[in-house]
Formats: C-alpha cells, sequence, structure tokens
C-alpha cells in the first residue's frame, strides 16, 4: 500500500465525525455507481495525468481509496453482473453466457446479496439496470427500476439504504456513430491528446473515437458529482460508503468482451465516511494493490453491513472486518458473447495473468456483430486485411494458442507472451495447475456445450455440475493436452477420446485434434465416423478438423448437420464452427436463411447475417454495408 499523490481540495466532501458508540449502534448506507465498458486504462486518475479527467472520482479517491487491481471476472455485462449480485463463481451455475437463452437457477440455498440486507433492515433499490443471468430473486429489491434519487423513496428515512446505479453514458454504444458524425460532429476531448494504446493502429479514426470515449466518461463523471450532492443535501453523505466502478472492461475495439488484462479489469474507487474510517484501518488517500474481483463485491457489501456472508458465496471480502482470508488472486472467464462461442479462462497472481485458450485455433476476431458495429473495430479489420498492422495490432487476427503469460508489471497492454520463453516454464506449469484445479473444484459448466446444460442441466445447474465433477475433470484433461507437444501418447489418449460412450469427451476430443491438425491425420479414419454421431455439435466439430485434412464440404452436409440439432444452442455452435471453416476458406460460402434452421435461439439471426455476406463478394467494404445495411 503506497500513499496517493494528488493534492487537491476536498471541497466539504464529508460532514463531522460522531462519537464512537454511535458509530456501533449505525450500518452504513452503501451505494455503487457502476459506469458501463470501462477499464481504468482510460482514466487520467490511473495512469499518470494519461486519459479521462474524472474530478468527482478524483475527490472521492482523496476521501477514500483506489484499487488499482479489481477485476469484474467476466468481460461482458450479463456475466460480469450475474457474478456481483451473487458473489459466486458464475460458471458453476451456467450464469457465465452472454446473453442467457434461458435464466439459469440460483445455487441451492443462496439468494441474491440485496436480500440479506433487506432482511437486516436495509432499503435496497436499482437504476435501473439489472441484466442478470439467473432467475431474479424476488425478494431482493424494494426498488428495481428506481432513478438517481430513488433511494430517497425510503419510507424510514432512519434506515439505511443500498442502491445501485447504472451509469449508461459510457456505454460500447456511445462509440457507434456513423460516418456523417465522425466527419461532422466535434468531440469536447481533443483527439490529438488522447492515448492510444499499442494494440490499435493509431489512426485519425481510433483518436476520434478515444476522445468520444473521454467525452462520455466526463459526462458519468458529472452525474456521478449530481449523485454526491444529493447525499450530501439529504445529509446521509457522512454515512454513505461510495463505490464507482466498471461493469466490465472496454469500451475501445478488442476490449469489451475479450478476457485479456482489458477486458476484465476495471477501475474502483471507494469512498470512505470519516465516521467509518478508523473500522477499515486504512488512510485516505490509499493506493491499494492487492487483487479484487466482482466476486468479492457482495460479501464485502454484507460484511460492511454487519451481516455474514452466505457460504455458498466464493468471493471474501475485503473492506471491513474478518478480511484476513482475502487470496491474492483472482480469475476471469469467458463463454458465449451473444451468437459467438469462446471458452476462456485466467488466473492473475501478482504480477502474472495466465490465461487458457480452450479453443486454441480459434482468433479472437472470430466474427461477433455487435463488437463490430463500431466503425474503429471495422477499420482494425481493413487495416489487418491490407496488411497494414504491426505484429502487436495483428495478433487479435491470429489463432489464440493454448496458453498465455504476461507480466502486467513490465507489460500492462500484453504485447508480449513469455509462454514459450524457457525462464517462465515453472510458472507456467504452476499457473496452469492453480487454473486447473480450481475449474475442476468449482465444477466449472463451461466444459460442456451450452446445450448439454440446457437439456441436462436446468433443475439446479451448480448440483448438476458437482454430480459431473468428474466427467469435468476428464474434459480439463483432455483440453490439456493442447499444451504439450504431440506424440504417440497423445494421440493414444485422442483415439479414446474419439471412441467415447460420451458425446462432451468426444467434442473436446476432436477440439484438441483440431489444434493437432497439422500431426493428427492418422486419427482421420476414427474423426470420419464422427459425421453421423448422434450429436450435431460433434458432427460439426468432426467437419472443422476434416476439412483442414482437405476433405470438401457444401451446404447439403451443413443442413443435414443443422437438421439434428436438438436446441438453438447446438444449432448457434454448429455456425460458430461453420464460421471459421468460412473465414479460414475450407468451405465455399452459401446462403442461409432463417427456415433453413430447425431449431432457433437468439443470436442464430446475427450470425446468418454475417456468413450471408460471404456470398457473391470478397470485397470488406460490401461486406461491411451488407451485415449493418439494416442498422443504418
Amino acid at each position: 500500500m503506497r500513499k496517493i499523490l494528488y493534492s487537491f481540495g476536498f471541497l466539504s466532501f464529508a460532514c463531522a465525525l460522531t462519537a464512537a458508540d454511535k458509530v456501533k449502534q449505525e450500518r452504513p448506507n452503501i451505494v455503487w455507481f457502476l459506469t458501463e465498458d470501462l477499464s481504468p486504462h482510460y482514466l487520467a486518475l490511473f495512469n499518470n495525468g494519461k486519459g479521462a479527467e474524472t474530478p468527482n472520482v478524483r475527490q472521492m479517491a482523496e476521501h477514500g481509496l483506489i484499487y488499482t487491481n479489481a477485476y469484474s471476472n467476466a468481460p461482458v455485462s450479463s456475466a460480469a453482473r450475474t457474478t456481483l449480485i451473487t458473489g459466486c463463481y458464475a460458471p458453476r451455475f451456467a450464469g457465465s453466457f452472454h446473453r442467457r437463452l434461458q435464466s439459469m437457477v440460483m445455487p441451492e440455498g443462496l439468494n441474491m446479496f440485496p436480500t440479506y440486507l433487506r432482511q437486516a433492515g436495509y432499503y435496497t433499490c436499482n437504476a435501473q439496470k439489472t441484466d442478470y443471468n439467473v432467475q431474479l430473486d424476488k425478494d431482493a429489491w424494494d426498488e428495481i427500476k428506481g432513478e438517481l434519487n430513488t433511494w430517497r423513496n425510503r419510507p424510514d428515512k432512519s434506515k439505511p439504504f443500498f442502491f445501485q446505479r447504472s451509469n449508461l453514458l459510457t456505454h460500447e454504444s456511445k462509440l457507434f456513430f456513423d460516418d456523417d458524425t465522425y466527419r461532422n460532429v466535434k468531440t469536447k476531448n481533443d483527439p490529438d491528446k488522447v492515448n492510444v494504446h499499442p494494440s490499435l493502429a493509431d489512426t485519425k479514426l481510433v483518436r476520434y473515437t478515444y476522445a468520444t470515449s473521454y467525452d462520455r466518461i466526463n459526462d458519468s463523471d458529472k452525474e456521478l458529482g449530481e449523485l454526491i450532492e444529493m447525499l450530501r443535501e439529504e445529509n446521509v453523505l457522512d454515512n454513505t460508503f461510495i463505490f464507482y466502478f466498471g461493469d466490465n472492461g472496454g469500451s475501445l475495439p478488442g476490449t469489451k468482451g475479450y478476457t485479456d488484462d482489458m477486458g476484465i479489469h476495471v477501475p474502483l474507487v471507494v469512498y470512505v465516511p470519516e465516521k467509518w474510517k478508523d473500522k477499515i484501518g486504512k488512510e485516505y488517500g490509499s493506493i491499494e494493490t492487492d487483487p479484487v474481483s466482482f466476486m468479492d463485491f457482495a460479501p464485502t457489501v454484507l460484511n460492511l453491513a454487519g451481516i455474514d456472508v452466505p457460504q455458498q458465496m466464493d468471493g471474501k471480502p475485503f473492506l471491513g472486518r474478518n478480511t484476513s482470508t482475502k487470496e491474492n488472486v483472482v480469475f476471469g472467464y469467458g463463454d458465449r458473447f451473444d451468437e459467438l462461442y469462446a471458452f476462456n479462462r485466467c488466473i492473475r497472481k501478482g504480477k502474472f495473468r495466465y490465461a487458457r485458450n480452450f479453443i486454441p485455433y480459434h482468433t479472437q476476431s472470430l466474427f461477433a456483430f455487435y463488437r463490430y458495429k463500431q466503425t474503429a473495430f471495422r477499420e482494425w479489420k481493413d487495416l489487418y486485411t491490407a496488411d497494414k498492422l504491426n505484429a502487436v495490432q495483428r495478433s487479435f487476427f491470429e489463432p489464440f494458442g493454448p496458453e498465455e503469460l504476461y507480466n502486467l508489471e513490465n507489460d500492462p497492454y500484453e504485447t508480449r507472451n513469455l509462454v514459450n520463453d524457457p525462464q517462465y516454464k515453472s510458472i507456467v506449469a504452476e499457473l496452469r495447475g492453480e487454473l486447473d484445479s480450481y475449474l475442476i473444484n468449482k465444477a466449472d459448466l463451461g466444459f460442456f456445450p451450452e446445450t448439454i446444460i440446457l437439456e441436462e442441466a436446468m433443475t439446479n445447474p451448480a448440483t448438476y455440475g458437482e454430480k459431473n465433477k468428474w466427467r469435468i475433470k476428464s474434459f480439463v484433461e483432455i483440453a490439456d493436452l493442447q499444451t504439450t507437444a504431440y506424440s504417440k501418447d497423445t494421440e493414444k489418449q485422442l483415439y479414446k477420446a474419439l471412441r467415447s460412450n460420451d458425446p462432451v469427451v468426444r467434442w473436446w476430443g476432436l477440439t484438441s485434434c483440431v489444434y493437432f491438425s497439422k500431426q493428427s491425420s492418422d486419427l482421420k479414419a476414427e474423426v470420419s465416423k464422427l459425421l453421423t454421431d448422434e450429436r450435431s455439435f460433434v458432427r460439426s466439430r468432426a467437419m472443422v478438423l476434416l476439412s483442414m485434412y482437405g476433405q470438401k464440404y457444401a451446404k447439403k452436409d451443413i443442413l443435414t448437420v443443422l437438421d439434428n440439432a436438438k436446441t438453438g444452442a447446438e444449432s448457434l455452435l454448429v455456425l460458430n464452427d461453420l464460421t471459421f471453416m468460412i473465414e479460414n476458406g475450407l468451405i465455399k460460402p452459401f446462403e442461409l436463411k432463417m427456415n433453413d434452421i430447425k431449431e432457433e435461439c437468439q443470436g442464430v439471426d446475427w450470425r446468418l447475417k454475417y456468413l450471408n455476406s460471404f456470398v457473391g463478394t470478397d470485397n470488406w467494404k460490401d461486406r461491411w454495408k451488407m451485415i449493418y445495411k439494416e442498422e443504418e
């Protein structure tokens, strides 16, 4: 911990101290002010003056704490907010798929944390966004769709309150401007003075996008100031903790929606009222460097309110009493983002972030409709196609590889993957083992295709995971073959997986075979048998591998697989494989219509828009117009 170096006037931010015995009888009010899609990398407060200025957040920091290593666990709204409201590792109850195709059941015996606050006498209110992937706990909120001043509605003014405000002004969609706006609307922040990060090309459009984002950050800070003034006017500021944080990372291209550090790293500043300072035991203006995550936020609120933290929660308190058990490690996860299936997990421990990409032959850039609505995102793709990016900027469009390791202390923008550097071999092995153990211990349901969860686990996903922990362990073992050199032993284990009675084992065997496509051709005969597998997600993954071996497929083959799908999620998974094949020139593009998809779900329409844009043109400018013509 070190003292913050800034020196600014505090402008009467808090009221006078009260007697210690009165504090014992009181419970603090707690406010969460969430800014949408925001990484600390965009704030001057966190970057030695480089980034958007936030004077109200800065004042909070002078009378509170700055957390430099706060993480949202998931890089997109619904998965991150599900983590927040439950205090849990969301993949253990399939709460990490964005957005939900069906709402998941909470772990047995657990409520959303505001319920415990209400039971203890708190007035709980939300303004306005919820966006949970779990079934709503109807006892959680007194008011769920309020406004900035909803906390004032509590009938008994002596009652403590918990208030959550989601500020939408920084949302990713604020960067979906058109060419006319770009050319004719000036930003308040000077594009020439923004801090462009190394992952993006330094173009006029990128600078304009940064400046627009800075403008929106300034706007959200103003609303924070309005809320603080309301609390002061109501004479409750002196008894109110205020948490300012991003709801996930973002929102320039390559951040939100991806489990890189900028996708899950969020700013966190906590204002500590004077009367509670001694109980917190930290100096005002302190910088807290130990990692905390959204799993810890609910336990922290309950802890500050003097409420026991339920054992079912996975997080630990980081403020108040009983914080000694907090571990200095955080975990991140990414599953489906709209129509795009990804499966990434990571661990941040000390200065290192280790990432495990379980579909290692994919690129991060595999198309997602909502992400590419940003003009700057499409320009990034165009520059890659024209071979005008450097190695760091190009890496987004190249295969993940199974593992990544970054020293965030020296390389905060993750420009150098250390995973193959011999001097870090032991660190890679240690973090891989720790991550694997955690995923198995938590019964991470991300190892199951989403369709299996929807078909088999909906009574209680967390219980289903516990009962199938032994299967998850076997999936991890097959997937971890990707982290080893291909050998006869590897081939033997993959052969066994391909012949398994468990379709998910077969699917993981195929996934690892695809990664080893240049070495695994001796398994072609076994792979070919899976073209008639009972499950479509197995058939389509077999098609991916066989097409890499040179086998040709056409529309009729894909339609046969789609006709066999049991759920919309299975259709979407097949279309994900088809997207990989088309993007890599493994199958000739063809048109698909919605009535070709027997089992539909949310996201299928977006996927078809993209796939159909490959029919009849190789020009990306024309493709963008086809994909987004209805959006203009």
